[in-house]
């Protein structure tokens, strides 16, 4: 969340933002079922199950997406700096402790 808000304050204060459209994205590419993969292992539970994606809905598949995150480093000079096995980490601690606000 710190690079997120990060981003959004470069782009609020930036006049080079005006208009612009930034994708934020991590340091390093993941895919879906390795995402899965590092959510199970760093909240301690779960378990992961990769289905085959119906042959009837692979027309609606976007397949994989990796932000590139190259113009808003150019633009305002921000890039990641949390680690994604840190970040979700600090949003899982989060949603934990303050869990009885969102039921």
């Amino acid at each position: 969340m710190d690079d997120c808000v990060d981003a959004l304050l470069r782009a609020g204060q930036d006049p080079a933002a005006a208009g612009r459209v930034f994708n934020l994205g991590g340091r390093e590419r993941i895919s879906l079922a390795d995402l899965a993969r590092l959510m199970v292992e760093v909240n301690g539970a779960g378990r992961v199950e990769v289905r085959e994606f119906p042959a009837e809905r692979k027309k609606i598949d976007i397949g994989d997406y990796y932000a590139d995150w190259t113009l808003i480093r150019d633009t305002l000079g921000w890039r990641p700096r949390t680690a994604l096995p840190v970040a979700l980490r600090r949003t899982l601690a989060y949603y934990r402790k303050e869990l009885k606000h969102y039921l």
